[in-house]
């Protein structure tokens, strides 16, 4: 299927018969921003599958944990080693493995993490992928955050939130991404999400980060443009970190 998909999905909807999907995170606890709706699809009887392109011993531990709980075996998780923040640099290696895991994972949907400028890792797993699957199969964006402007970046959230479908979870899913984000002992993001959850309060806009999942469907490939909304856009572009990652895509 063209990933330029014109037509009406709907992208948290069960389907009546199983499907293959597969996550391609960039770090080992980014499957927080959407372990709900992974384990749903677990225990709907799809085949879930998943990897990490920057990964270390530890962190790949941890991630293969969070997995599990979630309900998939271990025995579907790829593992890819690019270096932590400079998988950009790596562009063609990257592309390369993630072909080869969806080859053997041979997914009808691919969910990863949006190409918003919040981690140049992030865009890079966004890039790759879209590289490795060339169009045959659907991209379901994720919010992580946006963008490196700033070190308070927006979390759960897209830049522009249109064509975007918003799962509503229930208490008990609450409870389990609270869990899972106490699972990554050597990362501080569960003090991230505590001190994220208190500014957005500050601000006036309570996030409701273990309250919602959401995705959309990809439509922006221009790697040479931010997917951002002005005056974002323009202020990402003057920045040495967008600099350096023009400079790694141009003739990828």
């Amino acid at each position: 299927m063209d990933q330029r998909y014109n037509g009406r999905m709907a992208l948290f909807e069960l389907p009546p018969n199983p499907q293959r999907w597969l996550f391609a995170f960039t770090h080992p606890d980014d499957e927080i921003s959407i372990g709900a709706w992974m384990r749903r699809l677990v225990q709907a009887g799809a085949d879930v599958w998943a990897g990490w392109s920057v990964t270390d011993p530890v962190r790949a531990a941890e991630g293969t944990s969070v997995i599990e709980k979630l309900g998939a075996p271990k025995e579907r998780l790829f593992y890819h080693g690019m270096p932590d923040k400079g998988a950009c640099e790596h562009l063609p290696e990257l592309a390369s493995l993630w072909s080869s895991a969806i080859e053997r994972a041979k997914p009808e949907r691919i969910a990863l993490g949006a190409f918003e400028c919040g981690h140049i890792d992030h865009d890079s797993t966004n890039f790759a992928v879209h590289r490795a699957c060339d169009g045959r199969i659907p991209m379901l964006e994720i919010p992580l955050y946006h963008t490196y402007l700033t070190r308070t970046p927006v979390l759960n959230r897209f830049a522009d939130p249109r064509g975007e479908e918003v799962l509503g979870l229930e208490p008990e899913e609450w409870r389990l991404k609270r869990e899972v984000s106490r699972m990554y002992k050597s990362q501080n993001i569960g003090r991230l999400l505590v001190y994220a959850t208190a500014w957005g309060w500050m601000k006036g806009r309570p996030p409701a980060l273990c309250r919602t999942e959401r995705m959309r469907l990809q439509t922006h490939f221009d790697y040479e443009t931010p997917n951002l909304p002005e005056p974002l856009r323009s202020r990402v572009m003057a920045t040495e970190t967008w600099r350096r990652w023009a400079a790694c895509v141009k003739g990828r």
